[in-house]
């Protein structure tokens, strides 16, 4: 169901019977005429039985990808009023936040921040396929990656193979999807180390581009809403490919 207006018939109702209100109510049939108009009554067919499950998925311009505490909740704050929960740990997004992103000439994109997902998400660990869902109805995919993730003794992930991790799962969910217009957010640029993390990146990602962003701070910001404007309107938008991203 993807209209306004659309119909699903989704259990067909059975024949209808012949009872009482068949019969002539003429007083003058015969008692032998009554008999037969009594033997043609009959009862109704029973309909068909259906069990649905119904997922709703949410549909927004903009779906922001990435692993879990990469600020992609930050993000959204940043760019729109929409105020999703935001902690330092993993899975504070359970449902997707949809915020609007709305420019100077009245334009409104809505973004959509997707809970995190992580390694086997299209088998749906992690709740993956719950979350996976809502990104079939985005138009533009955001990866956002945190630079920080492996700087200063943490044991992250370095970005260039959280965005192939991320391209890996959305792919084995859905063959194609990662061919969507796409660009990265380098997130957290503040941290210390994080600018040559993000130099770094640059030179194991190709084709795709690339905003530095301090979400909290909202540094980059209004580089990377003009980066999504032009996304959203751009002839030649090009996806993510596995291929172009370098991994030691």
């Amino acid at each position: 169901m993807t209209r306004p207006g659309q119909r699903l018939i989704v259990a067909q109702g059975g024949e209808g019977g012949l009872g009482n209100a068949s019969i002539g109510r003429d007083v003058r049939l015969s008692k032998g005429n009554r008999q037969e108009e009594v033997a043609r009554l009959s009862t109704g067919q029973p309909g068909t039985e259906s069990f649905l499950v119904l997922e709703l998925k949410s549909i927004a311009d903009v779906g922001l990808v990435g692993l879990p505490n990469a600020g992609k909740s930050t993000l959204l704050s940043a760019l729109s009023r929409a105020r999703p929960e935001i902690a330092d740990y993993a899975f504070t997004t359970l449902r997707p936040n949809i915020g609007s992103l709305t420019y100077d000439d009245y334009l409104s994109v809505k973004v959509a921040d997707i809970p995190g997902l992580i390694k086997g998400a299209h088998e749906n660990r992690g709740l993956g396929h719950a979350f996976l869902r809502h990104i079939e109805r985005t138009k533009v995919l955001s990866y956002v990656l945190d630079l920080a993730a492996t700087l200063n003794g943490r044991k992250g992930i370095p970005p260039w193979e959280q965005l192939r991790d991320l391209v890996v799962e959305l792919e084995h969910y859905q063959e194609g999807m990662t061919k969507r217009p796409s660009l990265i957010v380098a997130n957290k640029i503040d941290e210390e180390g994080a600018d040559a993390m993000y130099e770094e990146l640059k030179g194991r990602v190709q084709g795709v581009p690339i905003f530095p962003v301090c979400a909290i701070l909202q540094e980059g910001v209004p580089d990377l809403r003009v980066g999504l404007r032009d996304l959203m309107d751009a002839s030649d938008r090009q996806g993510v490919d596995l291929s172009k991203i370098i991994v030691d």
